[in-house]
């Protein structure tokens, strides 16, 4: 009886010491996975102020009571709201051949900061890339790096899970602005060749 007693007490000594060395601790880093697919492009908008309508991609379709819808408002560019269908290409000229397009809208949030809120389809339809990303997030423009999140694609990208990196890499006033992209998928359901 009492080998059957140590046999137990040996036993669950070991179940619990055992299970709880082999669990991570709260101590232990968290683990961060590699992307499957990473892609780099450039984005170049071009905002209509009312002299540039042939080569505009964005225009301001709403503005504060104090704004017009040609000129960013003062403050921030509070209370804009600006849609787009920017040319995206494959390194930082303006005039290289497009890889897709990118396609949404901005809206400045803050009136105390330069930032603002995106929505962004990036949309390939090249021999290497079929479909589109979509991205979504706050971009406080100031910072070096932003990110915002890859919520959802289709064709290539269908449901694409991931981060898109953006970098302000070249701005000429209120008119042009050039953003380095960096998108980081870490999960679709259709098999994309990893780098």
């Amino acid at each position: 009886m009492e080998s059957k007693s140590l046999a137990s007490t040996l036993f669950l000594f070991f179940l619990l010491f055992g299970t709880s060395a082999a669990s991570p601790t709260l101590k232990s880093k968290p683990h961060h996975p590699l992307p499957c697919k990473r892609l780099v492009f450039y984005l170049h908008d071009i905002v209509y102020n009312g002299k540039n309508s042939k080569n505009a991609t964005s225009a301001i379709v709403g503005a504060p009571a104090w704004g017009n819808k040609t000129i960013l408002a003062k403050d921030n560019h509070f209370g804009d709201v600006v849609v787009f269908d920017d040319p995206i290409t494959s390194d930082n000229n303006l005039h290289s051949t497009p890889v897709g397009r990118a396609q949404g809208f901005y809206l400045y949030d803050r009136k105390v900061a330069f930032t603002a809120f995106f929505g962004i389809s990036f949309v390939f339809n090249s021999t290497q890339h079929k479909g589109s990303i979509n991205c979504v997030g706050a971009d406080p423009t100031a910072a070096k790096t932003r990110d915002i999140s890859v919520v959802g694609g289709t064709g290539d990208f269908f449901m694409a899970r991931g981060i898109a990196t953006l970098m302000g890499d070249d701005v000429e006033g209120d008119v042009y602005f050039r953003l380095k992209v960096d998108v980081k998928l870490y999960e679709t359901l259709v098999k994309l060749d990893c780098d």
